[in-house]
Parts: structure tokens; sequence; C-alpha cells
């Protein structure tokens, strides 16, 4: 039969049993080759509803039924003529839906059915008929009832439902009862991007079909577990594969098929984004850490006398087909029948039936790799009753490991003591630039910090003493937050309702408009150490994001503020008495401080404090994302190591419609007064950006550096693209005038060609909203429809807020 003769075969009559999405997909596959096709509903409205409107649901889209596909929802259709069947139904529909085909067969003509579940029969079934597979079943049956003119055929994959739906390379492996079924499957689903591939032993392949499902679910579970990464899911696939083989071994089935076609199905179940098995591993374990997944007491009683029925009972009720949890209970029957360990399997079970923490899978893994057995033990949640503490509950602490860690390292006290010198200059220098631009907290502290450098000096060149002490005391005093709760809270109350007043009572008014993964954030919160890490654009950024966090529900973090913010002696003890810890960034080359600090953020978040760093450093006065520093990052790669407690780090991108400090930021010498910073803020948006556990990256060369790029992809994948900070990067582009028209143009092309998380992607919206705040500003012009540039470097600071492609 040549290629040609192929096309041309139409087959009269084709039903499709299963209305769930493969279901929809194999009904259009196989309509242009088929003059009728049934689509099998188990529900009647369904049924009325769809021949009704001639459209189905396939992945959250509505699609049309070809013309020659009739919904059905009962069986009387197949009485009369010869039928190949298509079954996609959940396996535990599998066994009811073969008896109604086959008591409603015709007995005079012959029938092929072709199989895309994935399961195996009930434990009842397999009692009452030693069936194992649904090709068994469909054996017994035919015997029971007399039919011995149907061909049963199982089709495995490599073939995901999604990839299929875009058209994209898919693979079926077929093994049959008889040669027609098989020869049927390649008449029906090859060509194009379609490759099919016949086996001779029907009854491995169902069971390969079946056992890829749950080490899929195993990895999605593994996925969601902050320490374990692709190294450890090729792990468990191999351990995977290898518990397959033995089952199929007891089972005497060949493992040739398995080594063939089995492998690469395990592997794109397992790995793929697609996956339904591997997606329901990752739910699972995010509802497990988030609390939303907590059985009720008559679920625990059922969890404990028969956990086998929880699950199956669980997963039919669930709205996703996901075969390997259903199967996993029959596999262990048949694995303990058969006097045979799983121990991959048997993990997973009691990880499903709430006896263990995921983390077991941890464990199993690491005893099947290792000659000893090793013990990883689950990483310890956030210590309770530190979150409130105060800051000075630390100085007394602080300074005895900031001294410990000094005097550990050889040479370190001679490092900072030989600096002295230089120490001196500088400071007295800054303290001559105070007394010119009187600033009054330089004035209050530099000639304490003066005097103690200057006696450790004398100290160090008379005796060789080493006495950093009272410096020691000095810095951590400086920095130190005094955080009070009560008075946090109050403030926040108080000035919440000003700045929605002074914002005109709109939505965003004092609040920060709010979104991202707040859901994930929120869930990981309760249990792990948080470091917040901002982009920082303006003064503004901490008030934003402590009025967002505590909106959310979210722990409010303490918060480094520059020197220079603190103005005043009182605005400092305010601003620390809000949970604020002072830095000072003009003491970047004095080694002793920098301990100091480093320490100090180190210490809150092994603590369990949750802290807010800003990465960048400092105010970005370009617009755009700036290079991190990792210094200070690594406070979270420090507090890891030492309390072995996940540290989770959630980059948060704030998105200003109007920075209060743009104009200095453009050159101009202004000076904001309180009353600029409360009525040059407009429309702000704080995003959420996809937590980064730093167990991810611990294990790497340089974890810091990891996870800061990391933070910075974040951020640009995040990051709000507001409507005038567009129009204002095309206004530059386009040399700074272009016409109305043109804009929309350019903003719709922009739309189209490039990702990015738009404020709106309504082009006329964005066009005239940009617009209209840019010419608000003073910074274009409209005559005659044209857009002139007024003020190019405003135009240009909001024009880089824009990210670049990734």
């Amino acid at each position: 039969m040549n290629d040609e003769e192929i096309l041309e075969i139409r087959y009269p009559n084709v039903a499709i049993f299963g209305g769930g999405p493969m279901g929809v997909q194999l009904s259009t596959m196989v309509s242009s080759k088929a003059d009728r096709v049934f689509l099998w509903y188990g529900d009647r409205k369904k049924v009325e509803r769809i021949q009704k409107d001639r459209s189905v649901e396939l992945l959250d889209e509505n699609v049309p039924l070809p013309e020659n596909v009739t919904p059905v929802y009962d069986t009387d259709f197949l009485t009369e003529g010869h039928w190949i069947i298509i079954s996609a139904v959940p396996s535990r529909l599998q066994e009811n839906v073969i008896d109604r085909i086959c008591s409603s067969l015709s007995l005079s003509e012959n029938h092929v059915i072709l199989s895309f579940t994935k399961g195996l029969v009930s434990s009842s079934t397999r009692r009452k008929t030693g069936s194992v597979t649904f090709s068994d079943y469909v054996t017994h049956v035919k015997e029971k009832i007399g039919k011995p003119d149907i061909e049963y055929a199982a089709v495995a994959g490599p073939n995901l439902l999604t990839e299929m739906i875009k058209n994209q390379h898919s693979f079926f492996s077929v093994a049959s009862t008889g040669k027609k079924a098989s020869s049927i499957v390649e008449d029906l689903f090859s060509g194009g991007r379609n490759h099919t591939k016949t086996y001779e032993d029907i009854r491995a392949l169902e069971v390969v079909g079946v056992l890829k499902n749950p080490v899929a679910i195993a990895c999605g579970i593994a996925s969601g577990i902050p320490e374990c990464g692709s190294n450890f899911e090729g792990e468990l696939i191999r351990l995977g594969f290898s518990e397959i083989l033995d089952l199929l071994r007891s089972m005497e089935l060949s493992t040739q098929s398995a080594m063939e076609f089995g492998l690469a199905d395990l592997i794109s179940t397992s790995t793929s984004r697609v996956s339904r098995n591997r997606a329901y591993g990752q739910r699972f374990v995010r509802k497990l850490i988030s609390g939303e997944d907590e059985p009720n007491l008559l679920e625990r009683l059922e969890l404990f006398f028969n956990p086998k029925e929880f699950i199956q009972r669980e997963m039919s009720q669930s709205e996703s087909h996901v075969e390997g949890a259903y199967a996993l209970s029959t596999i262990l029957d048949i694995a303990q029948e058969k006097d045979l360990s799983l121990p991959l399997f048997t993990t997973l079970f009691e990880i499903l039936t709430r006896k263990v923490s995921p983390t077991q899978i941890i464990r199993f893994v690491s005893k099947s790799t290792s000659n000893e057995i090793r013990t990883i033990s689950k990483f310890a949640a956030k210590r309770s009753g530190l979150s409130l503490a105060s800051g000075k509950e630390f100085q007394s602490a602080l300074r005895r490991r900031i001294l410990r860690h000094i005097n550990s390292q050889p040479g370190m006290a001679d490092r900072i003591l030989k600096q002295a010198g230089l120490q001196i200059k500088s400071l007295e220098k800054r303290y001559e630039e105070a007394v010119e631009n009187k600033s009054a907290t330089d004035l209050a502290l530099l000639p304490r910090e003066i005097q103690l450098w200057k006696e450790a000096d004398q100290a160090y060149e008379t005796r060789n003493a080493r006495d950093l002490e009272k410096i020691v005391e000095f810095y951590v005093s400086e920095i130190a937050d005094d955080y009070r709760p009560f008075f946090r809270e109050s403030l926040i109350h108080l000035v919440a309702p000003t700045r929605f007043a002074i914002g005109g009572f709109k939505p965003g008014g004092g609040l920060p408009k709010i979104g991202g993964c707040v859901k994930e954030v929120k869930s990981l919160a309760s249990r792990y150490d948080i470091l917040y890490t901002p982009t920082h654009r303006s003064h503004l950024d901490s008030i934003e994001v402590a009025f967002g966090l505590r909106w959310l529900g979210l722990p409010v973090p303490r918060y480094a503020a520059d020197k220079k913010v603190m103005g005043t002696p009182g605005l400092a003890r305010v601003l620390k008495s809000l949970g604020a810890y002072m830095v000072d960034r003009k003491r970047n080359r004095n080694l002793l401080y920098l301990d100091c600090l480093t320490q100090y953020s180190t210490m809150m978040l092994e603590a369990g404090i949750p802290t807010l760093v800003y990465p960048e450093g400092t105010r970005s006065r370009t617009g755009g994302i700036i290079p991190i520093k990792t210094g200070i990052l690594s406070t979270s790669v420090d507090a890891f190591k030492r309390t072995g407690s996940e540290v989770i780090v959630v980059p948060i991108v704030l998105s200003y419609e109007n920075v209060p400090e743009d104009t200095e930021f453009a050159g101009s010498e202004e000076h904001l007064s309180f009353k600029d910073f409360l009525f040059k803020r407009t429309e702000v948006y704080m995003d959420l950006c996809e937590p980064i556990p730093v167990s991810r990256y611990i294990h790497e060369d340089d974890p810091t550096l990891s996870i800061s790029l990391e933070i910075t992809r974040s951020w640009q994948a995040h990051h709000r693209i507001l409507p005038n900070q567009l129009i204002a990067k095309l206004i530059v582009q386009e040399g700074g005038e272009v016409a109305i028209k043109d804009l929309r143009s350019l903003v719709s092309e922009v739309i189209l060609s490039r990702k990015g998380n738009y404020l709106t992607r309504e082009v006329d919206e964005i066009v005239n909203r940009g617009t209209k705040v840019l010419k608000s500003r003073g910074f274009i012009s409209v005559e005659k429809d044209i857009v002139k540039t007024e003020r190019a470097a405003l135009l240009e600071y909001y024009g880089n807020m824009v990210p670049d492609p990734t």
C-alpha cells in the first residue's frame, strides 16, 4: 500500500469515548479521515449544550466542533455497522465504558478499540477476573459475551496533549491484540508531525504507560522543595525507571519496549511543564506548605483506616485526570503480590496520604544513591517569637558576635587598625562638610566616632593593643533599629487615610496597587525567613513596601535607611522606631563598619526577622535597573549556612508613574520637602516576583551571584510598564518629535512584538494616558497632533524604566 492510498482511506464510523481535552483533540484529528464521528460524554446536559452551540472546550478555549462530529450520550448508535472506538476516558471509568461498548456492538461485524487511557483495572476486578491491564479485561469481556471480533490496541506516548494541540512533534507507541488495530492507528494518526511505532507486547506497553505517571508526580513534588533542582529530578527519574523495570520482570513482561519507548515517555512526562501528573505534584506540595490542604476530621480518619480509598476518591473529585495518583495503590498491590519492594512508589504513597513530609523523598534518594545512610533533615521553619523583637535586644549579642568574628579571622584586627589614620582624616573632613551643610545627624555623631578611632589608634601604636570594642559598640548603636510594633502600627493607621485623601480618594491613593506572585509569597512567608529585595527608585520605596505588605497581611520588614535620610537625631529616632536601621554609604571603605552592618543583617535573618535590602545599593538615577551589589545579598546565604533554615528571597518591583525625585536625577538642584513627596506621588505599582529559595543555589560556586542574576531577571519580567514610561521611550527613540498617529503605530508594534508586564495593552489608552501624564508635567507639548520634547532628560529618565527585552 503506497502513501497515496493511505491518505485516501476513510473510515465510515468512528466513536470517541471521553469528551475531555484529549477526546476533543482526537475527534478533531480523526474527523478528516472519517465519514461520521461520534463524541461520547457521560453528561446528558453537556451533550445538549454542545449540540446547540457546536463548540467544545479545549484547554480553556472554545473551539468549533467539526461538521461530521456528533456529540452523544447513549451507546445505541453502536448497534449497527463496523466501528472504530477510541477511548480517552479517565481510567476509573474505563471498565464501565468497555462493558457498555462491548455489550452494544453488533455481533455480525468486526470492531477495533483504540485506547489512550492509561491505567490498570481496579483491585476488585483483578481479584474477580485475574485481569491486570485493560487489554486483559477486554479479553475477559469478549469471552464472557461471546464477541471474538474485537481487537484492542493500547496507545502510549510521548504525546503530551498540549504539544499535540500546538501541532508539535508527537509520538504514538502502539501495541495491539491483532494487526488490524495497529495499522488503523497508523492510518489515523501518522503524518505531518505525528509519528507511530508498533510494538508486540501490549501488556508491557500498558504497564509502562501507567508506571511513568507516579514518577512524574514525584518529580513535581521535588520541584516544590527548595533544595531540589534538575540534578535531583534526574536521579529521581533514574530510580523510578529502575523500579519500572523491576515490576515488569516480576510480571514476566518484556523490558525491551520500556527501554525503547518507555524511557522517552517517562522523561517527557516527568519533566514537562505541561504534564498533568507533574503539575499535580507541584500543586500538592504547594498546598501542603501553605496549609490549604489540611484534611478535616473525617478525612484524617479515612487516611488512617483506608488511605488507598482516600487517594482514589480525591482523584475522582479532581477536575484534572491525574492517573498516576489514581493507579498508585493498585501498583503497590501488584508489587506486594509479587513480593517486590518498590521504595520510590511506596514513599510517594506515604507522602500523598500525609503520613510523611514531602522532604522524605530527599531521604529516600539520599539512601538510594549512597553507601552510607545519611539523614537530611527537613529545613527548619522561621523561629517564632522574634519577629516583633526590638532592635535593642540584639545589640549586646551583636557586639559579641562581631568581635568574635573579627578575632577568628587571622590578621583582620590589624588590617582594621592600620586603617585608623585614614579613617580619622576622612571623618574630620566629613565633620567640616557637616558644619558647612548643617547636617544635624553628622554633627551629633561624628565627634564621638573621631574620638574613639583616635583612642584605638593610640593604643595600637603605643601598646600594640587591638581593642575595637568601643568602636563596635558605637557602630552597633548607630546602625541598630529600635523597632516598636505599636508605634509602627499606629503610624500606618494614621498616615494611610492622609495619603488616601491627598491621592484624591482614588484606588492606589493611599496604597500601592499590588500584583504579581502574592499567593505564593503568602504561603511561604508563614513558614520561612523572608528577605525582601525591591528595586530602588525613591526615598518613598520603604514606605510603599511597608504599606503594601501590611495591606496583604505579610510580615513588614526591618529595612535599611540611608544616614542622609535620617537628617536629624529626632527623625532618626522616629524612623528607627518604625524598624529602620541606619546605613552610611560614605563608609564604603571602612572594614569594621561594613562587618558590623553585614553581621547585623545576617543576624536579623537568623532570628526570623523579615528584612528588606536594596540590592542596587542606591536609588537609580537613570530610571533603569542598575547592576546589583552582591555584598548585602550574602547575608541571606550566610544566614542559611549558619542555621540550616531556609531563607526565601522575594524580589519586588516598584513602578512609579511619577518619581518625586525625578528632577533631582535629571540634574536639577531642587530640594524636595516632605510636602513634595506627598503631592508629587501619583500612581505606584508594587509587584511581588517569584520567591527564590536560597537553598536552590547554595551548592553553586557563587550562590550570591546566582541569586543576584535571578533577582535581576525577575525585576525585568515583572516590572509594570506604565503608559507614560512607554510613550517616553518611544518619543526618545524617534528623536524627540513624533506624530500621534505614528505613536499609535509604534505602540501597537511594541505590544505585539515584545513581552512585558504592561499595565494595559489597549493602544489608545496607552497613547492618551501616557501623553496626558507627560504633558501635565511639562515634559512634552502637543501641537497639531505632533508630540514635541520639552524636557529631554526627564523623558529619557522615564523611558529607561521600560526594561530591555530579555
